[in-house]
């Protein structure tokens, strides 16, 4: 589908971190934007735009339908990192895009993890063609998710967007490797070292409005990462070089790490990204993705380095005293 076939697009989750992001950039690249929001959201994000603003719940079939029957495509943005991953991942994938495919629309966007395919083989980044392995409930989820997609996409266009770590502006949880060095701390998590994929919020936002516009097989699914290779040691080197500081790296326990995640969990009553299901993700050592075949397949590539993404997110947490 091209550019001129793609004018209406609705966006799940528009409040959020990535949600945000990619509402402006559908907005300044000139698309009429709907943002689904909740009645609880903060839209401080989302005010600047000039943008149509909605609130639903995503199992409101006969709203969404209703809201849809106008519009072209829709960003499935919404989902749990922590809770019930099962009703909002899986059944509210299944209502909106039940929703989606009733009201005719053209495309539906998924928003999917790299948690979904598992762990990578080693320091091999996986690609699309390798077989699924999800380890946490959050990575079932997601899969089980995408599943469900795989049986309408003869019937509604589908692309599966899987990211890795997103981090830029207005993300709360990559805030915490910012503020541990802003006290010149290093903490390195277990005695070995771990390898981890990123992308720049930015970048996420425009694989997103890409996979709008590329005429690709339904049920087509893209791994979106910096196509950069990462130990939590490299990041907080980078971290520092932008702090202008360095730290004092101190090697944490891994069942140490999992202690803590159980009691911050506990005192949040398991509202809280910093959970024993998405640390225990990281017992395994590598999760690496490639994003060869997004850049071969939807005109996308990744625009922003670790250095330069590490410097405007310091940046913006300042400037709005997050730091």
């Amino acid at each position: 589908m091209n550019r001129g076939q793609m004018e209406k697009v609705l966006v799940t989750g528009a409040s959020g971190f990535l949600g945000s992001h990619i509402c402006e950039v559908l907005h300044d690249a000139g698309y009429e934007v709907h943002a689904l929001v909740r009645k609880t959201s903060n839209l401080q994000w989302l005010q600047h735009l000039w943008i149509h603003i909605h609130t639903a719940d995503l199992f409101d079939s006969r709203v969404l339908e209703n809201l849809f029957v106008d519009l072209d495509a829709v960003i499935h943005c919404a989902g749990a990192l922590w809770g019930d991953y099962d009703r909002i991942n899986v059944g509210g994938t299944q209502a909106v895009s039940r929703a989606a495919l009733n009201a005719g629309i053209k495309r539906f966007v998924f928003v999917s993890s790299l948690a979904a395919g598992g762990p990578s083989r080693g320091p091999y980044p996986r690609n699309e063609g390798q077989s699924d392995s999800p380890i946490s409930p959050y990575g079932y989820s997601k899969k089980r998710a995408e599943e469900y997609l795989e049986t309408v996409q003869d019937k509604i266009d589908v692309v599966i967007l899987r990211f890795p770590m997103i981090y830029g502006p207005r993300d709360a949880q990559a805030l915490r490797l910012f503020k541990t060095y802003k006290y010149m701390i290093n903490p390195s998590i277990g005695l070995r070292r771990r390898y981890i994929s990123v992308v720049y919020v930015k970048d996420a936002a425009r694989a997103a409005v890409k996979a709008l516009q590329a005429p690709v097989k339904s049920g087509s699914i893209y791994n979106i990462s910096d196509g950069k290779n990462y130990t939590f040691n490299r990041l907080y080197k980078v971290a520092g070089k932008v702090w202008g500081r360095k730290a004092l790296r101190i090697p944490v326990p891994f069942d140490l790490i999992m202690f803590g995640a159980r009691l911050i969990n506990d005192v949040l009553n398991g509202k809280t990204a910093f959970n024993p299901e998405q640390m225990g993700m990281f017992r395994e050592r590598f999760w690496l993705i490639s994003p060869e075949r997004a850049i071969a397949e939807l005109g996308w590539r990744p625009e922003t380095d670790i250095h330069q993404g590490f410097a405007q997110t310091v940046r913006w947490y300042k400037e709005h005293n997050w730091l």
